[in-house]
């Protein structure tokens, strides 16, 4: 499952994207382990199949 926390960097909204499962996210055809965006670019992942490499499940 993708989850998405608030966080407050310098007084500034950014978005952190991950896979509860370990899983890395996608979009655009690109992979991440994690991401960090402002807020306001409202930006949307999808969760691969594909294990980050040293994540516990």
């Amino acid at each position: 499952m993708i989850l998405r926390e608030k966080l407050i960097i310098n007084g500034r909204d950014f978005v952190k994207t991950y896979s509860s499962k370990g899983f890395m996210i996608e979009r655009e055809g690109v992979q991440y382990g994690e991401a960090i965006d402002p807020a306001e670019f409202n930006r949307e992942y999808t969760e691969t199949g594909i294990p980050i490499e040293g994540a516990e499940e």
